[in-house]
């Protein structure tokens, strides 16, 4: 395991035990938790903020950022003929 994942998991294994109200004898299971977190995180690429997985979702979704709609339209010859239609 390397270093920063391992403070990564042992940072977040921490702020689950705070939310749960600071319970004894819990903190194996804390650290599973955070632990199983930080895999799923890995495993998605997803960072922090999530700004990967919502980038992925507009993709998917159809939803392009404004600057990909003006380009598409600068490529598109046609597309003022379908606006004014």
């Amino acid at each position: 395991m390397t270093d920063e994942r391992f403070e990564w998991i042992s940072k977040r294994a921490y702020a689950i035990w705070e939310a749960a109200g600071r319970p004894w004898g819990r903190s194996q299971h804390h650290w599973e938790q955070a632990a199983r977190e930080r895999e799923i995180m890995e495993r998605t690429r997803a960072s922090a903020d999530g700004e990967e997985v919502l980038a992925r979702f507009r993709r998917t979704a159809g939803v392009h950022p404004p600057e990909d709609n003006a380009r598409e339209a600068e490529e598109d010859p046609h597309s003022d003929d379908r606006r004014a239609g």
